[in-house]
């Protein structure tokens, strides 16, 4: 993680009540690779655990505090609370925009009807929607639904969106996102999380 991260990670824990700071933890190269990735002009979607990454373009951790509040002139939209409806915002978002926008998902997203849909509502309308999907690896033995075991290029693929895996380093990430960024449709790029 870089000392922007860490020292911005520790002042929005340090203002934060206990439960609402949520360390980075693995999704760390996540954000710094999503965020950098992409112009200082363009709109990120997020939830509350990644918005930090709005430090990277130069907020200050107290604009942060409250993640239904988005943080502007930064273009951190605010954070929905459903994972799946961040997709679906983010599409929306693209096509009011008319412009790229990256929407940071997890785990839970891949499970979403509304993500699903979302990227369904992408394909049909050519929105410029980038979708970072980290997902951690599921064990034979995890009590989880089946839909969590699904391969995320797949189901981009049977949407019509152009999808990609990288490895979960930032370089990898800032470059796949910075790819997608300049292509003129909606985009899946999976990152496979290690525990």
């Amino acid at each position: 993680m870089s000392d922007v991260l860490k020292a911005a990670e520790a002042a929005l824990a340090a203002l934060c009540p206990p439960t609402a700071a949520i360390p980075l933890g693995p999704m760390s190269p996540v954000v710094e690779g999503g965020f950098t990735g992409m112009n200082k002009s363009d709109w990120v979607v997020c939830g509350t655990r990644e918005r930090i990454g709005a430090v990277l373009r130069g907020a200050k951790p107290e604009r942060l505090v409250d993640p239904h509040q988005g943080a502007r002139p930064y273009k951190l939209a605010p954070v929905s609370d459903a994972p799946g409806t961040r997709a679906l915002h983010a599409v929306g978002l693209a096509l009011g925009a008319d412009a790229p926008v990256l929407c940071i998902l997890g785990s839970a997203s891949a499970a979403s009807g509304s993500f699903a849909e979302a990227m369904n509502t992408a394909a049909l309308t050519g929105a410029h929607v980038i979708f970072l999907l980290a997902t951690t690896p599921i064990e034979d033995d995890a009590p989880v639904g089946r839909q969590l075991a699904g391969d995320p290029i797949d189901l981009a693929k049977a949407h019509g969106l152009s999808a990609v895996s990288v490895a979960a380093k930032t370089k990898d990430i800032k470059a796949a996102v910075a790819k997608a960024r300049k292509g003129d449709g909606p985009a899946l790029i999976h990152v496979q999380l290690e525990l």
